[in-house]
């Protein structure tokens, strides 16, 4: 007799796939996954009703994507993208060191309240007329590649070595280019320009510092040229406030000038944003966080609003990043009506690998099982030395919330009744009936045994 090879197939699948549906019951609540192209791994951004959904001691462990045999993929936190680099110019003027050494006793280096350089000399001495360092304010943190100077900002020709060095505080400094050639020469006959100089720092500074090594020019006050600074520069902390979504918060309760909010889960809030009703009004309010119901609350935040002189009563502030629940506004002053409230918060993103076929859900929300570790950096290298660095796998929308196993899945499982002990005491009760038993007959006999008087 022949066998088909796949009912054989079949058959050992079906313990895998009934194995596999248990620990799919595990979890309580299931998200579609919509995967509208075909490629090797995509990203989820977390909402607040996955949020609503997980257990809040398990910190998204309890999240896992299965595919459409409802086997587990390849599932993890989205690892942080670098900042992107943008290029960068300025135009800048030389500031010359009025003493030959820039560290000397006599000169002091200071920034003002913007970050630009000042430069005193406490030493009433002559000064130096042709100094040997020079600095630049290149006006924000950057990185390097080129320093330039501008041909039409020198009047002297020169042939000179010095070096680059680069600072963000104005005392310690790095060398970043050593031995680099800048050469002026306008003859009768021949002109020789060499004005840029390659420097390629791979850190970012606002201040850099200019230091004669060989050669001589007159660079003093009043005869320093100007450069142009080419370079890139990253802003981490504006792209961060760049994917900040802003959430309402809804109120709940008003009592003895305190106003309580909610939000839909304890989401991961790193600012709040606080407005006055309309109408003329100024206040002082305290924002509270409290990130369960018996937890204690934590002050976050203290604005001062103010609604008039075209001022719209509203304030920020931003914190670190605390899950957070209810929220509660205080204010030192009675308000007619209570403020609105929304909070600041940057869904956090995971990424999965299309393993099996789809279509694919994410399951979300269990008291016990727990997603293990699975190395997507590695995958996420590899397929980014494919596509380019900025890459990043395409999004995978979320679809609305269906139960799986349904609350059950989030509550401690019941504990059966323990029947050992009173087994124990009815089994030492009925010896000792049995013992007692015994006794009495035992006396019994002896009493009937006896001559009567």
């Amino acid at each position: 007799m022949r066998l088909d090879v796949r009912w054989i197939a079949l058959a050992l699948m079906l313990p895998a796939a009934a194995a596999q549906a248990d620990s799919n019951a595990d979890y309580a609540y299931a998200f579609a996954l919509d995967a509208k192209t075909s490629d090797e791994a995509y990203r989820v951004v977390l909402t607040p009703e996955v949020y609503a959904s997980v257990n809040p001691s398990a910190e998204l462990r309890d999240l896992i994507v299965v595919n459409a045999l409802g086997r587990p993929v390849p599932f993890a936190p989205l690892p942080p993208s670098p900042p992107v680099s943008h290029d960068f110019e300025t135009m800048v003027r030389l500031l010359p060191l009025p003493v030959p050494a820039a560290s000397a006793d006599s000169v002091k280096v200071e920034r003002n309240t913007a970050g630009g350089i000042v430069i005193s000399q406490t030493d009433h001495g002559p000064a130096v007329q042709r100094p040997d360092a020079w600095l630049i304010d290149a006006g924000r943190e950057m990185g390097m590649d080129r320093l330039a100077l501008d041909p039409s900002s020198l009047t002297q020709d020169f042939q000179v070595h010095v070096v680059v060095e680069g600072s963000n505080d104005l005392r310690q400094w790095n060398l970043l280019a050593s031995d680099l050639s800048l050469t002026r020469v306008h003859g009768e006959q021949d002109e020789v320009e060499q004005l840029n100089a390659d420097i390629s720092s791979s850190d970012a500074y606002r201040y850099f510092r200019v230091r004669l090594t060989d050669g001589d020019v007159d660079w003093s006050a009043g005869h320093a040229p100007t450069a142009k600074l080419s370079g890139s520069y990253t802003d981490a902390a504006a792209e961060h406030a760049s994917q900040l979504q802003w959430l309402a918060a809804t109120k709940s309760g008003q009592a003895n000038g305190d106003v309580d909010y909610d939000l839909p889960a304890a989401l991961p809030v790193e600012s709040v944003t606080v407005a006055l009703p309309a109408g003329n009004n100024a206040a002082r309010v305290h924002v509270l966080a409290q990130d369960a119901a018996a937890s204690p609350w934590m002050e976050v935040a203290a604005l001062d609003l103010v609604r008039t002189g075209g001022k719209n009563g509203e304030a920020t502030a931003a914190f670190d990043i605390r899950n957070v629940k209810h929220l509660r506004v205080h204010s030192d002053t009675p308000l007619a009506d209570a403020p609105t409230l929304r909070v600041g918060w940057v869904p956090p993103q995971f990424v999965f690998l299309s393993e099996g076929s789809a279509p694919y859900r994410l399951l979300a929300g269990s008291y016990a099982a727990r997603r293990g570790d699975y190395p997507v950096d590695e995958a996420l290298s590899r397929l980014r030395s494919e596509h380019g660095e900025p890459w990043l796998p395409p999004l995978a929308a979320l679809g609305p919330r269906t139960d799986e196993a349904g609350p059950s899945a989030l509550a401690a499982p019941k504990v059966p009744y323990d029947w050992t002990k009173p087994l124990l005491w009815a089994v030492l009760a009925l010896g000792a009936l049995v013992v007692g038993g015994m006794a009495f007959s035992l006396l019994r006999q002896g009493r009937e045994g006896e001559p009567k008087p």
